[in-house]
């Protein structure tokens, strides 16, 4: 069966293919070439002769209007006749891709007489026979006559024959509107393309760049694809879409990161932010290198690559509670809608309209203006989630201070029972003894002075322990070191729990306020794991780093729970104090059991 179809195959391609056969019956519309019979020429070396000897190995495309989409041939010829059934012999046929490296057209009369034309897109459309957008060849083909016609097409982007006849009048009153409308598109573009350079060096954020960048990109390819640049800067015949889609893909891939905060919202896009770039830049060497169907097809492939990042970026953010996404979404998602109705106009699948024709330009604008939305959206949804964190900022503030309050009247209520049930009582029991030994007389004080004398520095030790809670004395003389020492060595001895103390000199610590805040953090961390982490051991560092102090300290205990440990005063005040000290701390879960806390202060 396979040889079968093979050998039907090989039989079908050597057979002779016709020309196909325009006839042009009225002035008042288009005359389109479809299903034009092609010739590849590989090296771009076939004359008219060799054109014409070749007739055999003519093939008819399987689309109205045939694209050779990343095809190494360098050349491309066309074969198609045309009978002329109207009253006007002044016909011109249009070529839509303006973009053509270079375009041959050679007439052929029934006498066998050769007319020929080229027209190339790096020379000043001056020169050209008609000034127009897209290249315009005029033919003259009387009343009744039929013409056979072969167009060579060279180009370093995308060969595409759409091809059509019309006369003059026609051509200007189809095109007007197309090109009124291209303009109008082009015009709402640019304003708010300027608009948000005045936003951008009012705000020097860089997202507004990205925007800036990728609309004037987007347009510039738009009114190239249109024949606009050619027309009004011939300076420019060395720009096409083959140089100029990498860029807006760059600038595309920009804006989308910073707009949509992918390094946030959607890490996994944030992180194929260069993958994807550098397959969108992929085109740029191989155009240098003078690969231009390699260039054209990898441009293709880059565009289908680009929609599913843009719009899976878009989705994924929104979903992800990015609210401004919406707009996002809506602008590219135009783009690449009007993008689709373009192609399929320019394949033939639609008709030319003045929606198809300016369907690119169409979807530039409406994204122009979306994307504008978008920014502008984003500064109200930065306004919202700032107003909603400084207000939690003063919920949290309140809340501090509340607890603030309560922990300074329970810290006054120990230190009054302290006085009243410790130190009082001390101090009732020396008021007592003096008392006695005072109605006992002298001999009676010098019979047992050291009672009293105990007594007395019982009260002193008091006082000292008192005072100690309040401001730890041997910071100042000792320095903060030896006073980290002695408050674990105190505690854990004190609680039976094993300890492993590795210990810098952090005495070159100057700030008064640093040292105790320190002192604190570190006091806090070691009476947690006494009252609540039930540790039987546990280790603590404290190391000077060349620009922080690291404290850890790990222990064996029963573990944390995580609501628990971030509601705590005590982990509010050690974090409060860690504000005022840029620092920052770390909870985790020690192996294999026990809490793992790290703590980083920068120190100058």
């Amino acid at each position: 069966m396979r040889i079968l179809v093979l050998s039907m195959l090989i039989w079908l391609s050597c057979l002779t293919v016709t020309a196909q056969e325009v006839i042009l019956n009225s002035t008042s519309k288009h005359h389109a070439v479809n299903y034009p019979p092609y010739l590849k020429d590989k090296n771009g070396t076939f004359d008219l002769i060799e054109a014409r000897a070749g007739d055999v190995h003519y093939k008819v495309p399987a689309n109205k209007v045939p694209d050779f989409l990343g095809d190494f041939s360098k050349a491309v010829w066309f074969r198609f006749e045309v009978r002329n059934d109207t009253g006007t012999e002044d016909w011109y046929l249009e070529i839509k891709d303006a973009y053509m490296h270079q375009l041959t057209l050679y007439q052929v009369d029934s006498s066998g007489k050769v007319d020929s034309l080229s027209l190339t897109a790096d020379e000043n459309y001056i020169t050209r026979p008609v000034y127009s957008n897209n290249p315009l060849f005029p033919v003259k083909i009387k009343t009744g006559e039929q013409k056979q016609f072969y167009l060579k097409a060279t180009t370093r982007t995308l060969i595409r024959a759409s091809m059509s006849f019309s006369t003059m009048q026609h051509l200007y009153e189809s095109n007007m509107f197309t090109l009124y409308g291209n303009g109008f598109f082009s015009a709402i573009a640019i304003a708010l393309l300027l608009y948000n350079l005045f936003v951008y060096f009012w705000l020097r954020e860089k997202v507004y760049l990205y925007y800036i960048g990728y609309i004037f990109t987007a347009i510039l390819h738009t009114n190239l694809v249109a024949g606009h640049v050619q027309a009004f800067f011939p300076w420019l015949d060395w720009l096409n879409t083959t140089l100029i889609l990498p860029v807006v893909s760059l600038f595309s891939i920009l804006f989308t990161n910073s707009f949509l905060q992918t390094k946030k919202y959607v890490p996994f896009i944030y992180r194929m932010r260069y993958v994807v770039t550098g397959f969108c830049l992929l085109p740029l060497p191989a155009y240098a290198f003078g690969m231009y169907g390699l260039a054209i097809l990898l441009i293709s492939i880059s565009v289908l690559v680009l929609f599913v990042y843009w719009l899976a970026a878009g989705i994924i953010a929104y979903r992800r509670g990015f609210q401004p996404a919406v707009f996002y979404i809506t602008g590219f998602g135009a783009l690449v809608a009007m993008s689709v109705v373009f192609e399929l106009k320019m394949q033939g699948l639609l008709p030319e309209t003045y929606w198809t024709e300016s369907s690119l330009f169409i979807g530039a604008a409406i994204e122009a203006v979306v994307l504008s939305f978008a920014l502008a959206s984003k500064i109200n949804f930065y306004k919202q989630e700032k107003d909603a964190i400084q207000e939690q900022a003063y919920r949290q503030a309140v809340n501090f201070s509340r607890d603030l309050i309560n922990m300074q009247e329970a810290e006054r209520k120990r230190i009054a029972s302290e006085l009243h049930d410790s130190l009082g009582q001390k101090l009732i029991v020396i008021k007592n003894k003096v008392f006695r030994f005072t109605k006992a007389g002298s001999a009676g004080f010098q019979q047992n002075p050291e009672a009293l004398t105990a007594s007395v520095a019982d009260a002193i030790q008091e006082v000292r322990s008192i005072s100690y809670g309040l401001r730890p004395y041997q910071i100042d003389l000792l320095g903060l070191t030896q006073s980290i020492r002695s408050l674990v060595s105190e505690t854990f001895d004190a609680a039976a729990i094993e300890y492993v103390l590795d210990i810098d000199n952090v005495d070159m610590i100057s700030d008064a306020e640093m040292q105790i805040n320190i002192y604190r953090i570190v006091q806090e961390c070691v009476n947690n794991i006494v009252k609540h982490a039930q540790a039987t051991a546990t280790v603590i560092q404290v190391k000077m780093m060349k620009t922080c102090l690291h404290i850890s300290i790990t222990d064996n205990g029963s573990g944390f729970d995580t609501d628990k440990i971030h509601s705590g005063f005590g982990l509010k005040g050690i974090k409060e104090r860690l504000h005022i000290l840029n620092g920052n701390i770390h909870f985790k879960q020690a192996e294999p059991a026990g809490t793992a806390i790290t703590i980083d202060i920068p120190i100058k």
